[in-house]
């Protein structure tokens, strides 16, 4: 059995569906809400293609993911990437690693005070929101993993079910011949949509850092494949947006706002924005805390401390200041999270374990 740190050894344990479920929630929570206008932007009317096309290569990317971490299966990426590289170049790819999910936090902590200050909130500055999102998620921090998971587990279903919902009560109003005709522009459009889908569920790399979490590791594979397939469902529900608004939706700023107000259980009773976008909140909140947990757990291992508790006030501190600095507005945020996400998280993020992954291979063939 591999050998672990100080900060591995008696670790909380979650199950295979738990962690699923964790997936679904962490891709979901911010996708629904941003990519159906930036998607619409590059794949017009093909964007379902788009969807299908990335639900695909994301399933292939994630196989190698998990490739990776069952050839280490009781450490994290931090630890096992100085068993593959030594100490030196294996500190830097932790670091690499944990920058991007560093960057994650700290985007989706600015994306839901964006939510607050925009949709309901405009007079209160954006930084009182944020840090009273990092409080809420460095008290989930240090509560750990396994109760993240568990509020998840609670939330998920709710949150399944109401997209579900919103779908159904504005489904008499969607017009499908907005898709058409299909692939009218060529394969190129939906191509280039469907990296951006990949910026989003390239994030299933955190199984690199809580595989040694996870009780029954021989279930991984399926599990996680089919909670990407639920991924895509959902994404393509977010694509029927364009099928209310036709092509306007890529001038939309969250374009799955505008959804929900626009459902209606009758004239007597609208509004309902508030209480569905409340079970938004809650995902995109459990977002935020997984990856605040990873990166402080992760930074506690790559520089040797023994609890990632101790951590928890100076990481916290760090990503609500990225956060408040990271953009001047919410268009430099798209700007980024559009057209510098995508290639980041691709080129660094894909390659990097994968590097790994065929070193790892070589060194025990020889």
């Amino acid at each position: 059995m591999n050998k672990t740190s100080v900060t591995s050894v008696g670790r909380e344990k979650i199950s295979v569906l738990q962690f699923s479920f964790l997936i679904i929630t962490v891709i979901l929570a911010t996708a629904d809400v941003f990519l159906p206008a930036l998607v619409a932007q590059q794949a017009g009317r093909d964007s379902w293609f788009s969807v299908i096309i990335g639900t695909i290569i994301s399933i292939i990317i994630v196989n190698i993911f998990i490739s990776l971490a069952l050839k280490y299966p009781d450490k994290t990426f931090v630890e096992y990437s100085c068993d593959i590289l030594g100490k030196p170049l294996g500190k830097l790819a932790g670091g690499i690693f944990l920058y991007y999910i560093f960057i994650i936090a700290c985007i989706s902590t600015r994306n839901l005070g964006e939510i607050f200050v925009i949709a309901f909130n405009p007079k209160t500055p954006i930084a009182v929101f944020i840090i009273t999102i990092i409080l809420l998620a460095a008290y989930a921090v240090g509560k750990g993993i396994e109760t993240i998971s568990r509020m998840n587990e609670i939330l998920l279903p709710v949150g399944i079910m109401v997209l579900i919902g919103i779908s159904a009560l504005n489904f008499k109003e969607l017009d499908f011949n907005y898709f058409l005709p299909i692939m009218y522009d060529g394969i190129i459009p939906p191509l280039r949509g469907s990296i951006l889908i990949q910026a989003w569920m390239i994030e299933t790399i955190i199984i690199l850092q809580l595989m040694p979490f996870l009780k029954d590791k021989k279930k991984i594979r399926s599990s996680v494949t089919a909670s990407l397939v639920v991924v895509g469902l959902g994404l393509q529900i977010g694509v029927l947006i364009i099928a209310l608004f036709g092509l306007a939706t890529k001038f939309f700023m969250f374009p799955a706002l505008e959804f929900v107000r626009y459902a209606s259980f009758g004239e007597n009773f609208r509004g309902i924005d508030i209480t569905i976008m409340s079970v938004w909140i809650g995902g995109a909140f459990i977002k935020i805390s997984a990856f605040t947990y990873i990166f402080i757990m992760g930074l506690a291992q790559l520089i040797n401390i023994k609890s990632h508790k101790d951590l928890i006030v100076p990481g916290g501190v760090l990503i609500a200041t990225y956060s408040m600095v990271f953009s001047r507005n919410v268009m430099e945020e798209t700007y980024f999270i559009g057209f510098i996400k995508p290639f980041y998280s691709l080129s660094v993020v894909f390659l990097l374990p994968t590097l790994l992954l065929l070193v790892s291979t070589l060194r025990k063939s020889t």
